[in-house]
């Protein structure tokens, strides 16, 4: 239970600190939507190269790794459109808010727990699969908004547009380009992509904070139960399920279902921020997704043990 608390604990605290920040207006309201699109086009794409352009693939099951990922992401996709197909009323921004926030993951806090429960195999092995998983759930999440938040016409042009145009998955094909060339990058590079993307965690989560109102829960009830049913109960079965299929045991399974147990990402509010998503609903989502996460992690823990 440390362990859990002590990797989730700065995602609240941050969190926490945004929204004081925003209702004491110690710092003026114009600051948070520049430091929105910092992140969105400069920091998380730093983070993004950085994290998967050093990644050694080696000798590790990275074949079975990517099945079980890949499989669990797609099984999330198709949870999230039968939520959605039992509440039609749901509108396109709505819409990608419970998208995001059923498919995508808190890499910090995955990242986190792997390396205090499993070590450093487990810490490279969720890294692995953590690779794997930001290209496919980029791709897909772009891909959504430009279905939705549009006509609602799947427009293979504007989807094709709004991928090349997207700086998230320039960083993911940056990073893996660089990888499958097996380039090292010069230590004053990788030193200074290393900085930039410390630096989107914090303001991220601040601004979720700021964007966060109480009375908001509420009012977006539906994809908030939707998302919290399929990120705590569904994907963790599915991945557990597809680990065994794939033939994934002791700790490389063990890291496969807990990639899939974490709330979702922070990172989701700043895509939904700039693609003209429901960031209200998306900042509720990642707060209350990351309290509950307080209790159901240790239940999913206990049944991995």
């Amino acid at each position: 239970m440390a362990v859990i608390v002590n990797a989730l604990t700065p995602v609240l605290a941050l969190i926490l600190l945004g929204f004081l920040l925003r209702r004491t207006e110690f710092i003026p309201s114009s600051f948070w939507p520049s430091a929105e699109k910092l992140t969105y086009y400069l920091l998380m794409p730093a983070t993004l190269i950085h994290s998967l352009a050093g990644k050694e693939i080696g000798s590790s099951p990275w074949l079975n790794i990517l099945l079980t990922v890949g499989g669990a992401i797609f099984a999330s996709v198709l949870f999230v459109i039968l939520g959605w197909l039992m509440r039609r009323q749901m509108g396109g921004a709505a819409f990608t808010s419970l998208f995001q926030g059923g498919v995508r993951f808190n890499t910090f806090v995955a990242l986190a727990l792997a390396e205090n429960l499993f070590g450093k195999e487990g810490l490279f092995l969720a890294s692995l699969g953590a690779g794997f998983m930001i290209l496919i759930i980029n791709v897909l999440c772009v891909s959504a908004f430009s279905v939705a938040v549009g006509d609602g016409v799947c427009d293979l042009k504007k989807v094709g547009r709004d991928l090349l145009r997207n700086p998230l998955i320039w960083g993911c094909a940056l990073g893996i380009g660089i990888n499958a060339a097996g380039v090292k990058l010069p230590s004053a590079i990788d030193g200074s992509l290393t900085l930039l993307g410390k630096a989107a965690f914090p303001v991220g989560l601040m601004a979720v904070g700021a964007a966060y109102r109480p009375g908001n829960i509420a009012r977006h009830w539906q994809p908030l139960l939707t998302s919290c049913g399929i990120q705590f109960v569904c994907k963790p079965v599915i991945a557990w399920y597809l680990a065994a299929a794939t033939g994934l045991s002791g700790v490389a399974a063990g890291v496969a279902v807990l990639l899939f147990s974490v709330p979702t990402a922070p990172t989701a509010y700043i895509l939904s921020r700039q693609m003209g998503g429901d960031h209200d609903s998306m900042a509720v989502i990642i707060t209350v997704q990351t309290c509950l996460s307080f209790f159901t992690l240790p239940l999913t823990l206990w049944l991995l043990r």
